[in-house]
């Protein structure tokens, strides 16, 4: 199997359209449809349905493209495994949802380098379900998330907690003032929507959708309105009073989790990892400059 076949059928898949994937890949049209349909040829079906300016997944590519994301992706993580100098021993292959990778994570790699010097990390930002997938494929070898699977081939480890407050830039603010405000909904995983949903009772229109606490912090910090927030991120703007919790809401609790394969590769000893895990604080190193 020649590996461009298969990163040719995913730009044309993303782009449907031959002339940008071409574009895209830096080859000719010509070239992109002769990979197209060396790979047809291979899997005995078509993969795209031909119309005039309008190109189509069929059943058979809709299929293949998680396949083909996976194989790409194994190839990518052996091509960096075999190519490691050998003062780099162990290959980390980390991910997380983009809530936590703000939060805290992107902090701890610093910290994972120094503990480890040997080691040679690989970082992905995804949903609970494309990490557990990952894992499951063997294209990750660690996950932090706040929703865990529960299945048999993997183990979960609690690495600590995260304390999520509502908060508003309008000092004296209410639960009964957060349509007024503007609300910000920041995605905090199933079990907190379920309580969020409680709290709740009357749908309320976000004016800001976002898995970032991070993009939510600004656009709060600017805008103004209210969100749920780690209070690891708040501490200055509380003190400083750009920033308050809102009345008669309590804090939510949501715990976080590591989340890795029961046979773990012979090149990475998962329990240090974990340890240092549970050492760090769950806090990010840096915010964002108050506003003047």
């Amino acid at each position: 199997m020649d590996i461009g076949l298969l990163r040719t059928f995913l730009e044309v898949s993303k782009t449907r359209h031959f002339g940008k994937a071409a574009d895209n890949l830096y080859l000719t049209q010509s070239a992109v449809s002769f990979r197209i349909r060396q790979l047809e040829d291979l899997v005995g079906l078509p993969l795209f349905s031909r119309q005039r300016n309008n190109i189509m997944l069929t059943s058979a590519g809709e299929r293949l493209i998680p396949h083909a994301e996976n194989i790409l992706a194994s190839w990518q993580i052996a091509l960096q495994d075999v190519g490691l100098p050998e003062q780099q021993e162990m290959h980390l292959s980390l991910g997380g949802i983009s809530n936590l990778w703000g939060t805290f994570l992107q902090s701890t790699l610093p910290k994972l380098a120094e503990a480890f010097p040997q080691i040679s990390i690989r970082t992905e930002i995804n949903s609970h379900l494309e990490l557990t997938r990952a894992l499951i494929a063997g294209r990750l070898d660690m996950a932090v998330v706040l929703d865990p699977p529960n299945m048999a081939e993997l183990k979960t480890s609690k690495i600590g907690q995260i304390e999520l407050a509502l908060v508003s830039n309008k000092k004296g603010a209410t639960f009964n003032d957060i349509n007024e405000l503007g609300y910000i909904f920041v995605d905090w995983g199933t079990a907190f929507n379920l309580k969020h949903a409680k709290l709740f009772k009357k749908p309320v229109a976000p004016v800001l959708h976002t898995e970032q606490s991070q993009i939510a912090l600004e656009f709060l910090l600017t805008n103004g309105g209210a969100a749920f927030l780690p209070l690891s991120q708040l501490d200055i703007y509380l003190e400083d009073g750009q920033l308050f919790k809102v009345k008669d809401v309590k804090p939510v609790q949501r715990s976080v989790y590591a989340v890795y394969g029961k046979s773990s590769k012979d090149h990475l000893s998962i329990e240090p990892i974990i340890d240092l895990l549970n050492e760090v604080e769950l806090k990010p190193e840096t915010t964002l400059q108050p506003l003047v």
